[in-house]
C-alpha cells in the first residue's frame, strides 16, 4: 500500500514502528493551537548535516539532469512547534507524527519548486510514498519547537529519494533521521515515468539553486 505524499499535513500515517515511543520523560504540557503561523519556511545550506546511505535504486538512466545523480545541494527548513494533541501518554511526542512532520516538509518542498498534487492528478497520474524509514534519536516534548530538513537526493525515472533530519531548537539537538521513496503512478497505480512538467519544473529549481550557491 502507498500514501499520498502531498496530502495535508494535520493527517496522520503509520510510521515505519509501531506504538509509542515510550521514553520516560516528563514535562508539564503547554496550551498551543494549531495555526498556520507556527512554522516558518527557508532554503539553508546544511552546515553538518551528514547524507543517509543511499536507497537502493535501479540502473536506469536519470529522469532529471542530476550531476552524477545526485539531487539537491541545500534542504528546505520548516519549523514547527510541538502540539499538545501530539504527546502520548508519556509526555513525549507519539512516534507516528513524526512521519507526519516529514510528510509536511515534503509538501512544502514541493510547493517551493512548483510540483502541485492537482496538476500531476489532473493528467492523470499520482505522486505516492512507497517507503519511509524513520531513526529516532531523542524525544520532542510539549511546546518544544524545532526544524524539518528536506531535501530530494536522488531520483530514477519514476522516482524520487528524500532525505529528512529534525532538530530541535535552539541548539539543533538531533533528533531523528528518515528516508523516504516518492513513486509516480498512474491511475491504475502502476508505476510511471515523472511527467516532463514536474521534471522540468525540478531542472529549473535546482539551476536556481547552483546560481545562488555560485
Amino acid at each position: 500500500m502507498v500514501h499520498a505524499l502531498v496530502s495535508p499535513a494535520h493527517m496522520i500515517h503509520p510510521s515505519s514502528s509501531s506504538g509509542t515511543a515510550w521514553l520516560n520523560f516528563h514535562r508539564q504540557s503547554e496550551n498551543f493551537p494549531p495555526s498556520r503561523s507556527f512554522y516558518q519556511r527557508r532554503l539553508l545550506s546544511p552546515l553538518h548535516l551528514r547524507s543517509l546511505p543511499p536507497p537502493a535504486r535501479s540502473s536506469s538512466s536519470l529522469a532529471f539532469d542530476f550531476k552524477g545523480g545526485i539531487g539537491m545541494n541545500d534542504f528546505y527548513d520548516v519549523e514547527l512547534k510541538v502540539r499538545d494533541y501530539e504527546l502520548d501518554q508519556y509526555g513525549v511526542v507519539n512516534n507516528a507524527i513524526y512521519a507526519s512532520y516529514c510528510q509536511h516538509a515534503r509538501h512544502e518542498l514541493l510547493e517551493k519548486i512548483g510540483i502541485s498534487a492537482d496538476a500531476i492528478a489532473r493528467i492523470g497520474d499520482a505522486l505516492a510514498l512507497s517507503e519511509l524509514s524513520l531513526k529516532f534519536l531523542a524525544p520532542l516534548r510539549s511546546g518544544d519547537r524545532f526544524v524539518v530538513k528536506v531535501r530530494i537526493s536522488n531520483s530514477s525515472a519514476a522516482r524520487l529519494y528524500f532525505e529528512h533530519f529534525i532538530l530541535k531548537l535552539p541548539n539543533e539537538e538531533p533528533i531523528l533521521e528518515a528516508k523516504a521513496t516518492a513513486v509516480c503512478l498512474d491511475k491504475n497505480y502502476r508505476p510511471v515515468r515523472i511527467p516532463s512538467e514536474v521534471k522540468s519544473k525540478f531542472v529549473q529549481f535546482l539551476r536556481h539553486e547552483k546560481s545562488n550557491l555560485s
